[in-house]
């Protein structure tokens, strides 16, 4: 999976385009988890595949679009190709 996709505040776009000043990004991936860095919060968020849907480990959260880990996850293109695989939900 790529580390390409990330999203910025609107704050950090006036400031400066450096790539520290991203909100979320794909850190890493292995097994059956995502790894999201979360810069606001200072820290990795684990997203679960579990059986098809997926799992937010910080908030608890399964396929719930109300949390920024979730949408973030979803809008990843990787993300699209393996729900048209039929292998996410």
């Amino acid at each position: 999976m790529s580390k390409s996709k990330s999203t910025k505040s609107p704050q950090s776009d006036k400031n400066n385009n450096n790539d520290n000043d991203e909100d979320y990004y794909l850190k890493d991936h292995y097994d059956n988890v995502l790894l999201v860095r979360d810069n606001i919060l200072k820290k990795d968020i684990e997203i679960f595949i579990k059986g098809g849907p997926l799992h937010c480990d910080h908030h608890n959260e399964v396929m719930g679009f109300g949390c920024k880990h979730m949408n973030f996850v979803h809008s990843l293109d990787e993300v699209e190709k393996l729900k048209r695989a039929g292998k996410l939900r």
